[in-house]
């Protein structure tokens, strides 16, 4: 039976090679893997912290010492990985990076608010057409009455009827697009 200081000097010895070989396999590794992951995700960030993570897991693995090829071991980590980012990204809605940083607004009430101030714009586009081109704007999309149905109502051709909703949706647009 060997001595306790030999089993702790015999550990530590397997600690250092174990450290030495996993220093050497990243230096090694780590950029091929960061340039293959960049191109595959699309993301400088994603491919370091991927390779970041593979090196903790082999890390915490502790069992380099018995692995006959570190380099596919550490392979199959990255796959690993690549998949379980794969399946949580599947499972909840998707990251959409901000342009501007940090907003003081949250993202829905941002989109409530474009969406209100459109409906405002949009109110004043039609309020802004001449009388008998939003009346039978508002009598065909409003009202939901056919072009020959709001003829006869308002006493004019099925083909001005026609015209004018066409008009309306043109002036519409355009003072839409303005801003």
């Amino acid at each position: 039976m060997a001595a306790p200081e030999d089993t702790a000097e015999t550990k530590q010895d397997r600690d250092d090679g174990v450290q030495l070989r996993i220093d050497r396999l990243y230096r090694s590794q780590a950029p091929k893997l960061r340039r293959s992951l960049r191109a595959r995700l699309g993301s400088t960030e994603e491919a370091r912290d991927l390779v970041q993570d593979a090196f903790a897991r082999l890390l915490g693995a502790r069992s380099l010492q018995v692995v006959r090829e570190p380099e596919a071991f550490l392979g199959r980590i990255v796959r690993n990985l690549v998949i379980d980012r794969g399946r949580r990204r599947s499972t909840r809605p998707t990251h959409v990076p901000l342009e501007d940083g940090d907003r003081s607004v949250p993202a829905e009430q941002e989109d409530d608010l474009e969406v209100e101030q459109l409906r405002l714009r949009y109110q004043a586009a039609v309020a802004a057409l001449p009388q008998r081109t939003r009346e039978v704007f508002l009598l065909h999309r409003v009202d939901d009455l056919a072009y020959h149905e709001i003829a006869s109502k308002l006493g004019i051709s099925r083909r001005t009827a026609e015209w004018h909703v066409a008009e309306a949706v043109l002036r519409i647009g355009r003072e839409l697009d303005r801003e």
